[in-house]
């Protein structure tokens, strides 16, 4: 009997000893496998920054694509409308030419008729045509020339009409009321045709100024 209840006592023992055992093995497994899960989730976390990022660099690359709306000077605007005006003051000449040239050219092949035309002879209503015609010519010029200046500066033509546009803006808002213009009062440069620079538009100002304070304070008015 003593034998036997050493035998249970001792089978009793191994049975603990292996359970005992066996958590700390499934321990020791998961602790092993627990730096693969830690490595797979680090890599799940690096990898969605760059998922994240693609968004801002798109964003980057579409405001470095959108390129500033190009500026013009003042002082090379004025430039640019100076040798404008002088384009259509120089095609003045050669269009009241071509004018009064094909006015006179077409009146040449025209038989003589002594019959009076509204009342007047022959001569002076041709003579009256040719003059009219050069006039057109001449009024035709600085049209002609406009359209060669944007030709040759096609480039800077938006440039300049987005000018043309402020400019007029800035003279309708600093120009003097017309209403009290007299023979000894006139308003100085109504549409700022003499402007030229930045210096005579300040000249400008000061005229205008200089308008108003006489028209308000009847300096200078009849």
């Amino acid at each position: 009997m003593a034998t036997a209840s050493l035998r249970m006592s001792l089978l009793v023992g191994r049975s603990i000893s292996n359970s005992i055992s066996r958590p700390t093995c499934m321990n020791a497994t998961k602790m092993a496998s627990s730096p693969s899960s830690s490595c797979s989730r680090r890599l799940l976390t690096t990898s969605s920054p760059s998922r994240a990022s693609t968004p801002a660099s798109s964003t980057s690359s579409t405001t470095t694509a959108a390129a500033p709306a190009e500026t013009m000077d003042w002082n090379t605007y004025f430039a640019l409308r100076r040798t404008r005006r002088n384009y259509e003051r120089v095609f003045m000449v050669p269009c009241a030419l071509l004018g009064l040239g094909s006015a006179g050219y077409y009146f040449a092949q025209q038989d003589f008729d002594p019959t009076p035309i509204f009342g007047m002879d022959q001569m002076i209503v041709y003579a009256a045509g040719t003059i009219a015609a050069g006039i057109v010519g001449l009024a035709t010029g600085p049209v002609v020339g406009n359209i060669v200046f944007r030709a040759v500066n096609s480039k800077a033509k938006p440039l300049v009409d987005r000018m043309d546009t402020e400019f007029f803006k800035h003279i309708v808002k600093n120009r003097a009321d017309p209403s009290s213009n007299s023979a000894r009062n006139p308003v100085p440069d109504y549409y700022g045709e003499k402007i030229k620079s930045v210096s005579e538009y300040r000249k400008w100002l000061r005229k205008q100024r200089e308008y108003r304070r006489k028209a308000t304070f009847f300096v200078g008015v009849d």
